[in-house]
C-alpha cells in the first residue's frame, strides 16, 4: 500500500456526462467525485451500464463533460484544471480493452510505443527506436518483434505493447479500461502482474475500470462501486471487498465465489431485475428498485457517500485522499447489524 502522505494526482469533483438532447437526456455519469494518489490504483467496478467506462472516457478526454471539475497534478504536485472538452488526453494515457484501438495497424509496433516521445512529429524519428525496443523488452517482448505490425502479434503481446506505450508517455495518470477482459484466462494473470510491476517501477497512477472483481482485488489499493452513474461505495479495497456495506456491493461480491470466500461468510444478496433506464432513474436511491432492504425513505431521499451511514448531511461524494470507507445507503449500519445477528443465530 502507498503512503498516506503521497499527493493526489487525479481529482474529480461532481462530474456529469450527459448524452442526448434536452428532452430525453441520459446522465451516464451523474455527480461523481473521486481522488487517486500518486503510485496508487483506484479500481472502479459495476455492472454493464453503470457508467464506469464513460467515466474513464470523460477523464481521458475522449468524450465531452457536461459539468464538473477534473484536476491532474503537474510535475510539482500542484493540481491543474483540465479543460472539459474532447482532446485533452495528453495527460492521461489509455490502455483499452482492445489494444487495436490504440495501435496503428500500418506501423511497426516500435513506432507506436515511441509516438509519445515525439508528440509533434508526423513520423516518429528513428533515433527513438532504441528506447522503444528497450521498453518492449521491459514488458517481455524481444527486439525481433519490434518491426512487426499489430496484426502479427497475439492479443497478449498487443496489450503488452500498449503498456510499454503508456510507460513511454510518462503521463500522470494511466487509464486501464477492462485491460484483460479480451484476453484468454491464461494470459490475464501475466498482464495484471506486468501492470503491477510497471506501477511499482515507474511510480504510475492507475484508474482501473473493470467488471472483474478478482482483477480489482489483485491490483487496486482503493475501489469505487458504481451504479447507474453514481458511486455507491468507496474505500480501501480490503475493506470494501472484505466488509461490503452497500447491498449492491454485497450482491456483486457474493456472485463471485473466490472473492466472497476472501471476505466474511454470510447470507448471499441476490439481485432481481435489470438495471433501470438511465434516462428515467428511480427517485431517491437509484438502487432501491432492486434492493431487498428498501424502505419508504429510500424513495424520498437520495443517500450520499458517508462513513457514518445514518447522517450524511456533512458528507461529500468523494474518495478524496483519506482512504475512508464510505457508503451511499441510509440503512447500512442496520443491515450490517441484522446480518451479524442472523449469522450468530
Amino acid at each position: 500500500m502507498s503512503s498516506p502522505a503521497r499527493t493526489t494526482v487525479l481529482s474529480v469533483e461532481d462530474l456529469v456526462v450527459t448524452y442526448g438532447g434536452r428532452r430525453d437526456p441520459l446522465r451516464a455519469v451523474d455527480g461523481v467525485s473521486l481522488g487517486v494518489r500518486r503510485g496508487e490504483t483506484l479500481g472502479i467496478i459495476g455492472e454493464s451500464g453503470s457508467g464506469k467506462s464513460t467515466l474513464a472516457a470523460a477523464i481521458a478526454g475522449l468524450t465531452p463533460v457536461t459539468s464538473g471539475r477534473i484536476r491532474i497534478a503537474d510535475a510539482d504536485g500542484a493540481p491543474v484544471d483540465v479543460p472539459a472538452t474532447v482532446g485533452r488526453s495528453g495527460r492521461v494515457q489509455m490502455i483499452f480493452q482492445d489494444p487495436m484501438l490504440a495501435l496503428s495497424p500500418s506501423l511497426p509496433v516500435w513506432r507506436s510505443v515511441a509516438e509519445p516521445l515525439a508528440p509533434r512529429s508526423l513520423r516518429v524519428p528513428g533515433r527513438f527506436r532504441a528506447r522503444a525496443v528497450e521498453l518492449l523488452g521491459r514488458v517481455g517482448l524481444g527486439p525481433e518483434l519490434a518491426e512487426r505490425r499489430p496484426a502479427q502479434l497475439s492479443g497478449g503481446q498487443r496489450q503488452r505493447v500498449t503498456i510499454a506505450r503508456a510507460v513511454a508517455a510518462s503521463a500522470p495518470v494511466v487509464m486501464c479500461d477492462e485491460p484483460v477482459a479480451a484476453l484468454d484466462i491464461s494470459l490475464q494473470a501475466g498482464v495484471l502482474r506486468l501492470l503491477d510491476e510497471m506501477r511499482a517501477e515507474h511510480d504510475l497512477t492507475y484508474l482501473f475500470i473493470s467488471h472483474d472483481m478478482t482483477s480489482i482485488a489483485r491490483l487496486a489499493d482503493q475501489v469505487g462501486v458504481m451504479y447507474l452513474g453514481r458511486l455507491v461505495e468507496v474505500g480501501p479495497v480490503r475493506a470494501v471487498l472484505g466488509e461490503p456495506r452497500h447491498p449492491y456491493t454485497q450482491a456483486l461480491i457474493s456472485a463471485v465465489p473466490s472473492v466472497a470466500r476472501a471476505g466474511r461468510a454470510g447470507e448471499r444478496t441476490l439481485l432481481s431485475g435489470e438495471i433501470p433506464d438511465a434516462r428515467r432513474p428511480p427517485s431517491g436511491c437509484r438502487f432501491r428498485t432492486r434492493c431487498p432492504f428498501a424502505q419508504p425513505l429510500c424513495a424520498r431521499e437520495a443517500p450520499v457517500l458517508s462513513a457514518a451511514g445514518t447522517d450524511s448531511t456533512d458528507s461529500t461524494d468523494s474518495t478524496d485522499s483519506t482512504g475512508e470507507h464510505r457508503t451511499a445507503c441510509h440503512f447500512w449500519p442496520r443491515i450490517r447489524d441484522d446480518r451479524a445477528a442472523s449469522t450468530a443465530a
